[in-house]
């Protein structure tokens, strides 16, 4: 096996037993019976566990920012942009559904060097959906009376609480969700008036 699939092994591994122990009750031990290699051969990847909890994490936050970055390449009111973030952070989540569920309950234990760049990650997107709320302001398709930065907490708390209700067995798929909650969102976002599914990124965008 080439040492780049033995680290995806391992990093895959470590995430699932973070997830069902916790950071701090895994061992380096126990990662490495979940791959099947020694203890010793586990450092020949790693330096140490807290590298392999920062790339769980960040991976998490990688796959929201290159959703970000796709928007941002597309053409679209504000409304249809939120609305479509929101469908993509629901995909995005489903995809990376452990390791979030590792990043809420074990991100304090990333040094504090690391846990500044989780945070610089966040504020990227939570920028972006400010942006989006303040131009669709100004162009009149969102109420004037919101506040940008609290729109974009409630928004973005709701979509996280996610990994505390998200099963992949569940009686509602990824899209029927993303759907859903972006209907809610732009619902609660629109000016009077103003038809909210009519506000999508440009057709053929490949966003809906």
């Amino acid at each position: 096996m080439h040492d780049n699939n033995r680290r995806r092994e391992i990093i895959d591994a470590a995430a699932h037993v973070f997830e069902r122990k916790g950071y701090d009750a895994t061992s380096t031990q126990d990662i490495a019976e979940a791959v099947g290699i020694l203890k010793g051969s586990l450092y020949y990847y790693i330096e140490s566990k807290e590298d392999l909890l920062f790339t769980v994490i960040k991976e998490a936050y990688d796959a929201a920012l290159a959703a970000v970055e796709e928007l941002e390449l597309r053409d679209g009111d504000a409304l249809g942009m939120i609305g479509a973030l929101v469908r993509k952070h629901v995909e995005v989540f489903a995809a990376t559904r452990v390791q979030t569920s590792v990043f809420f309950r074990d991100f304090r234990a990333l040094s504090p060097e690391r846990q500044k760049v989780i945070r610089e990650a966040g504020e990227v997107y939570s920028g972006f959906l400010r942006s989006q709320i303040r131009r669709g302001q100004g162009e009149g398709v969102i109420r004037p009376d919101l506040n940008p930065r609290l729109c974009a907490i409630g928004i973005i708390g709701m979509l996280n609480a996610m990994s505390f209700w998200y099963r992949p067995d569940g009686a509602a798929s990824p899209s029927e969700i993303g759907e859903e909650f972006s209907r809610l969102v732009i619902g609660g976002l629109a000016s009077s008036g103003v038809d909210g599914e009519q506000t999508n990124p440009t057709p053929g965008s490949g966003l809906r």
